[in-house]
């Protein structure tokens, strides 16, 4: 795998700020083409869109959910099944905390597995990660520059909600690191101490997971720009694990 990301050891030790994820979002931009003006306007908006809310008790209880925990991601990829079968047979289930990334929440509501906090840009089954935030899963929601329209019409649906970015953070929407829901939701885990962080159904081949889109029945090809996305969550949670003082175990 081509190493795209230069290793600082030390980089992501203290909280994470604008200006340590600025070179890893410039060199993510470049590659994939993307307007960086319109990732800060749809952080503005998203913003906008949360003054009414106070984070602090929600920053509080995602800290709560993951320190010192046994963290399982979950990304949406086509082994998402067989994982948490084998996670099942493995462990001691109720000791673990989930975290969804935005399709993979269909899947565990499907399997009747808590969802203890979703990661999403809003891409998967936006209904259902509504509902199973009113039934207690933590909502962080995503805004970047091709999802301003879901951003609007989806955020005054939650009842409680955390924002997150991939530009300069604002007073209610956070910068954790991270590029797609996956990936993301490793860096975010990361962030709060968990005792170790195990990585479910996160593929980063070319079929996508027939969770990742609503309406699908079966796994599907990835277009090339998905491909490619896929590249930088894998490289990414590379650099994680080689950086970060927290364990990350990827199921096979």
């Amino acid at each position: 795998m081509r190493k795209f990301f230069k290793l600082e050891k030390g980089v992501f030790d203290e909280k994470l700020d604008w200006h340590a994820w600025k070179p890893f979002y410039y060199e993510i931009a470049d590659r994939l083409c993307l307007n960086p003006e319109q990732d800060f306007h749809a952080t503005n908006i998203l913003d906008s869109l949360l003054k009414g809310q106070d984070p602090i008790p929600l920053l509080d209880e995602l800290e709560n959910i993951i320190q010192g925990r046994v963290i399982v991601v979950c990304g949406a990829g086509p082994s998402l099944e067989r994982h948490l079968r084998k996670l099942m047979d493995q462990t001691d289930w109720e000791k673990l905390k989930f975290i969804a990334a935005d399709g993979a929440a269909s899947a565990l509501h499907d399997s009747q597995i808590r969802c203890d906090v979703i990661v999403t840009d809003l891409d998967g089954n936006v209904p259902l990660i509504v509902k199973m935030a009113m039934e207690n899963s933590l909502p962080i929601v995503h805004a970047h520059g091709d999802n301003i329209h879901k951003v609007k019409e989806y955020i005054p649906k939650f009842n409680h909600v955390l924002g997150s970015t991939q530009v300069i953070p604002t007073d209610h929407v956070f910068l954790w690191g991270g590029f797609t829901d996956g990936d993301r939701a490793c860096f975010l885990a990361s962030h709060y101490s968990p005792e170790k962080i195990i990585l479910v159904g996160m593929d980063y081949g070319k079929i996508v997971g027939k969770w990742s889109k609503p309406g699908q029945e079966d796994h599907f090809p990835a277009t090339p720009q998905k491909q490619e996305k896929l590249r930088i969550a894998k490289e990414l949670v590379s650099y994680l694990k080689a950086t970060k003082k927290v364990r990350i175990e990827e199921m096979i």
